[in-house]
């Protein structure tokens, strides 16, 4: 899934070519002008198939749809596994070390924790509607001019619409009482058979994740922990995500070391623009230069 950053998204691409892989690119429909003939360059090996265009906004069940949009049109090819990445991730392991190790495994590779593990709480996002959330975005809202005044006045009024159903004590969680909610990071790498579960199950998710806080962060490990696939669940996404430094945090050159050492499969997020020696750097070390 990508939006931006284009050229950082060429590299990737470049470094996922492999016989091996077929690659499947989402890019936001509210982008325009792209031309998908840079994108085919990257690659000699693999195949890369373009998905249904769709405009996607932060938080919002867009991005639900977008990802089991691409799922509907990637299980057509019905791989051993599925990896859900964006166009500023950056692998940290070379393709023969990636799928050696997934070669014999048959787990399912999706972070995820109840509410309340370690202190982190989410059911309001889902015990409430938000149906603002598409046009307050990220809470970016600061600064001058008449498009942030407007997004500030939105996100008054999205508070005001969460105290009023906290004061009359809104909960659509509770015709969900056989189902406990987990959340995670969206980006995943899945079985074919779970894949298809999650497909079987999109009417359900569509309506259960209506005007949710995030709907991209829950459905998919909630889905898996409450299935009979949650005995083969990894609590690892093999992603490097790091939340501490940042939402998430832009990793930089002076972060390659810990990229280096990390187990996990790919890095998020990282600017080609802002940090290409970062990206070189991972290139090098991922072929043994």
């Amino acid at each position: 899934m990508a939006h931006n950053e284009f050229n950082m998204l060429k590299k990737l691409l470049v470094e996922l070519d492999d016989v091996r892989n077929d690659i499947y690119l989402h890019i936001d429909k509210k982008v325009k002008n792209v031309d998908e003939k840079q994108f085919l360059a990257c690659v000699r090996y693999s195949k890369i198939f373009f998905v249904k265009k769709r405009s996607i906004y932060w938080g919002t069940l867009s991005i639900v749809k977008c990802e089991i949009g691409m799922l509907e049109e990637a299980t057509k090819g019905n791989y051993n596994y599925y990896h859900l990445v964006s166009g500023v991730d950056f692998p940290l392991k070379s393709q023969d070390f990636i799928h050696n190790y997934l070669d014999d495994k048959n787990l399912e590779f999706i972070e995820h924790y109840k509410d309340g593990d370690s202190g982190r709480f989410f059911m309001e996002k889902i015990k409430y509607y938000y149906p603002l959330l598409k046009y307050v975005g990220k809470a970016d809202n600061e600064g001058p001019g008449f498009r942030k005044k407007i997004q500030r006045k939105l996100a008054y009024w999205q508070t005001n619409i969460k105290e009023f159903q906290e004061k009359h004590k809104v909960d659509r969680t509770k015709k969900y009482k056989d189902i406990t909610f987990y959340k995670g990071n969206q980006w995943f790498s899945i079985t074919h058979d779970f894949a298809c579960f999650v497909l079987s199950m999109k009417r359900q998710v569509l309506k259960m994740y209506w005007l949710t806080d995030g709907a991209d962060e829950f459905f998919i490990p909630t889905l898996a922990m409450n299935s009979g696939f949650a005995d083969r669940v990894s609590n690892n996404s093999l992603r490097s995500i790091d939340w501490i430094r940042g939402t998430p945090y832009e990793y930089s050159l002076d972060d390659l070391t810990e990229l280096e050492k990390s187990d996990a499969f790919f890095a998020r997020k990282i600017s080609y623009e802002r940090n290409p020696d970062l990206v070189d750097g991972l290139v090098k070390y991922i072929h043994g230069c």
